[in-house]
């Protein structure tokens, strides 16, 4: 069975070729990769899915061409972002990015109405600037009429699957993230759309990972000179698409850290999480195939990379990763730490300015805006660090000691953060498919086939595909020190000292930092 995987993120979307043979061994080709489209549309920084369907379309049709078959196709992306589908004339509106700034004040304009305690008593959502709701909020401001007719609201990946069958549904692990489903009565919150005017009709059918929801559309098949095509809803957020790719072994308790981007330091449990330490600790619980709960907490990290490479190449200096990750081993250790969910960070017009100032504004010392080597380590330890604290929130919340850390996603190839996540955690490190996602969503595109038929047949699948690295503590005995001070410097406040002795060595913060 060949299968079209695309997992698209918040750079790039990548595509990929998915052969699962009859001894049940999973072999993955790149087909494609390409940087998510963007462009200002009416007012705001929106995700082209136009030119992201059709990059997809032509990648089908080429591999028709070399005589290439699909037997299905599946699409993963990003959380929160949506479209609105017009049933009547067929229109659709280009999903807002999450990091557009249609959503400040949103948080305020929501809990005007109903308290975020309870909201996350329902919805099992942590409080998010960027929420489906907030975004929903934000777009009913601006257009009034616009939900109201024969009208559906399909997120990201739901849209994309729309478009190459017709179908109108989300999925559940998406639907779950959007601050408007009921995890514990497993539907819509109807209530909570009451509350906030948001007419329930919009809200579209919800189907488990796994689920086959049809075929490419007969026209669009007879278009890309292809068959008979199924289409399978892996799990739609990529982040328990890349859940299903975890290759653990039974007997030991795990967590994983999905990374990209945003690192999501996450457990699979069989319910969720006490919901008081959950909401306290600011956690997620949402829906995984197999009726298995993710548990996370989202933590800024390679975008902090990302952002600062991409002012670096403006200015002349053209950083490969590669380079970067080997001129942070070189770095110095412990030059300074930065809070990565600090509000500057969210969209800053020159990254590395901006960590810079913040650097000085805590009263530490900043280095060269150019010490590209050092600014990455600094980034790279300040990520460990509050992974860290992420994993003890989790284990706090889900009543769990956790013994192996599985580390995923493109960050699993960067050998320096693996050791320090390893050092700050106090746990052996394992890495597991550095496209987890892609793995998973083809995966599940196995189980909606009847490749696979079980969650236990998939982890042995991901177990015999991919190559793990170890990584054991080296120095913890340091690392943990540098946890305690990492604790007290983001427990203080604006104005107070946050750095070193609290005496004459720093200077206040005066801005507003979000943790």
């Amino acid at each position: 069975m060949r299968s079209l995987v695309v997992d698209i993120g918040s750079s790039n979307v990548k595509v990929y070729l998915a052969e699962m043979q009859a001894d049940k061994v999973l072999y993955m080709k790149e087909a494609d990769r390409f940087a998510t489209e963007r462009s200002f549309y009416l007012g705001h920084l929106s995700t082209d899915i136009f030119a992201i369907y059709g990059r997809i379309c032509r990648v089908v049709m080429s591999l028709a061409k070399q005589g290439i078959s699909i037997d299905s196709i599946g699409i993963d992306s990003w959380c929160s972002d949506f479209g609105i589908l017009d049933l009547d004339s067929g229109s659709i509106s280009m999903p807002v990015f999450y990091r557009d700034s249609r959503t400040d004040g949103a948080l305020e304009k929501v809990e005007a109405v109903m308290g975020y305690e309870e909201i996350y008593r329902r919805t099992g959502q942590r409080k998010l600037k960027d929420s489906t709701l907030c975004q929903l909020l934000a777009y009913m401001e601006e257009y009034p009429q616009g939900l109201w007719g024969r009208k559906k609201l399909l997120f990201l990946g739901d849209m994309l699957m729309y478009l190459f069958t017709g179908v109108v549904c989300s999925e559940l692990s998406v639907a779950s993230y959007s601050q408007l489903y009921n995890m514990q009565k497993g539907e819509w919150d109807f209530h909570m759309l009451a509350r906030y005017g948001i007419p329930e009709e919009i809200m579209p059918p919800v189907v488990p990972p796994g689920t086959r929801v049809g075929t490419i559309r007969e026209d669009l098949a007879r278009y890309l000179g292809i068959g008979r095509v199924s289409a399978v809803m892996p799990a739609v957020h990529d982040t328990a698409s890349a859940g299903m790719a975890v290759p653990a072994e039974a007997g030991k308790a795990w967590a994983f850290l999905a990374t990209g981007s945003w690192f999501l330091m996450s457990m699979e449990l069989d319910a969720p999480a006490d919901a008081g330490k959950s909401y306290e600790y600011q956690l997620s619980n949402t829906g995984m195939a197999f009726g298995k709960v993710l548990l996370k907490k989202n933590i800024t990290a390679m975008w902090l990379v990302q952002e600062c490479r991409k002012r670096w190449k403006e200015r002349g200096l053209n950083f490969e990763y590669g380079e970067l990750k080997e001129m942070a081993c070189r770095a110095e250790p412990f030059r300074g730490m930065i809070d990565t969910e600090y509000e500057g960070f969210r969209n800053p017009e020159d990254m590395v300015q901006e960590i810079c100032s913040y650097l000085k504004d805590t009263g530490q010392e900043a280095p060269g805006e150019e010490d590209a080597g050092q600014i990455v380590r600094i980034i790279y330890e300040s990520i460990a660090l509050r992974s860290a604290e992420a994993l003890d929130m989790l284990e706090d919340a889900a009543d769990r000691k956790i013994e192996v850390l599985y580390v995923i996603g493109g960050a699993s190839r960067i050998e320096l953060l693996n050791q320090f996540l390893a050092d700050a955690t106090g746990l052996a490190v394992k890495t597991g498919p550095s496209e987890a996602s892609a793995v998973g969503n083809a995966l599940l595109q196995a189980y909606g086939t009847g490749m696979v038929a079980s969650q236990q047949e998939i982890r042995s699948v991901s177990q015999a595909m991919c190559r793990t690295e170890e990584y054991q503590p080296r120095d913890a005995g340091q690392w943990k020190k540098r946890r305690g001070e990492y604790e007290r410097f983001k427990a203080d406040t604006d104005n107070r000292a946050i750095y070193g002795d609290g005496k004459d060595q720093c200077k206040s913060l005066t801005r507003r930092r979000t943790l």
